[in-house]
């Protein structure tokens, strides 16, 4: 009976034993596992989550740095906005070859950050009127980054752009295209170009020029404004050279004519006087602003601030600065051709004219006058 006992208390023993083994090596096991657990970590750079619509994107590139062996699961199309989870995982063996793992899992958020490009094919755009003018032949190109070409619509939706404008092709002005594009993300873009539509010119013919006279001068009488026209390769007076305002009146004559004499100073109609003239036809002649004498310091000074206006009595009044390169740069015999064109002044359009303060002590005198004497200089 004794026996018995002392075999059963020695397979309690042993029992005890082995159990005891087993705990203690399945702590050693846990422990080993949690320490290889703590080893893995993964340091990524967040700002990288922020991807732009179309790019490349590696998930490995947003690593840093990290502890264990890595798979990613989880793919990310770029070419699609939206928010896409990415999981890294980590994985070790410990000591007794149990494998660690740890799962870090992130957002990347796919963004189209960027607008549509327009592009026209010129910085502004002049036509005639009555001119055939389709307007999106002005634009060059609508493409996204990504999604290319966009194309033309009537109304603004994804994937496409439209044209808007008042253009009136028939009326003079100054006016304005503009066109607005969408992505396919609904990212707009809008820009503008200035349109100008202006009268055509009258077409006063080819006109031969000559060594001998180098300057072709009209005055549009109807908006007092004279363009002075040079000779082109091909020998005739096409070029527009420079522009003038002038006062015209209601005797000025339409037609063409040649200058036949010029004078340092001239009596004029009215017991005035006019600095450098130049005889257009009969008593009609290119002079300055009158003078009550012979005398630049004594100028007619609110006559003077009516230039730009119909003002003379037939006669072409301009500024001193105007009238003296006329007596200088054409010879007698140019040739002045008078028209009407009341939408016009010209191809150079028209000069301001300049106004004179009557208060001021040196109104008698044309600022523009480069006599050393004169108090404006």
């Amino acid at each position: 009976m004794k026996s018995m006992i002392w075999s059963v208390i020695a397979a309690i023993v042993v029992i005890g034993g082995i159990s005891g083994y087993f705990i203690y090596d399945h702590a050693k096991k846990e422990a080993s596992l949690n320490e290889t657990l703590e080893t893995l970590f993964l340091n990524i750079d967040e700002e990288k989550l922020n991807i732009e619509y179309g790019s490349s994107f590696d998930p490995e590139s947003l690593i840093r740095d990290h502890e264990g062996e890595l798979t990613v699961e989880g793919s990310v199309d770029t070419k699609k906005t939206g928010d896409y989870p990415v999981t890294f995982r980590l994985t070790k063996e410990d000591q007794y070859h149990q494998t660690a793992s740890k799962e870090f899992t992130y957002t990347a958020h796919v963004k189209d950050t960027q607008n549509p490009v327009i592009t026209f094919t010129e910085e502004s755009f002049s036509f005639e009127t009555g001119s055939t003018f389709v307007p999106d032949a002005i634009v060059q190109s609508v493409k996204d980054a990504v999604d290319g070409d966009l194309k033309e619509a009537e109304t603004l939706d994804k994937g496409t752009w439209i044209i808007e404008h008042d253009l009136d092709l028939n009326q003079a002005g100054d006016y304005t295209v503009t066109v607005k594009a969408m992505d396919l993300n609904g990212n707009i873009s809008e820009a503008s170009c200035p349109v100008s539509i202006h009268n055509a010119e009258p077409d006063f013919g080819l006109i031969a020029g000559s060594a001998d006279y180098p300057y072709y001068i009209r005055i549009n009488r109807a908006l007092n404004t004279v363009t002075i026209y040079t000779i082109d390769d091909n020998g005739y007076y096409t070029i527009p050279y420079m522009a003038m305002v002038c006062s015209t009146g209601d005797a000025t004559p339409l037609g063409t004519y040649n200058t036949t004499a010029q004078y340092r100073w001239l009596s004029l109609y009215g017991g005035v006087y006019g600095q450098y003239a130049t005889r257009i036809v009969g008593a009609i002649l290119f002079h300055s602003v009158p003078y009550f004498t012979e005398n630049p310091a004594d100028l007619e000074y609110d006559e003077y601030n009516k230039l730009g206006t119909a003002a003379s009595m037939g006669c072409v009044r301009l500024c001193v600065r105007d009238v003296l390169w006329i007596y200088n740069n054409c010879p007698v015999g140019t040739a002045v051709e008078f028209y009407d064109d009341y939408e016009s002044p010209g191809p150079l359009g028209k000069p301001e004219p300049i106004t004179i303060d009557t208060s001021d002590e040196r109104r008698g005198w044309d600022p523009t006058d480069p006599d050393p004497a004169n108090p404006w200089n």
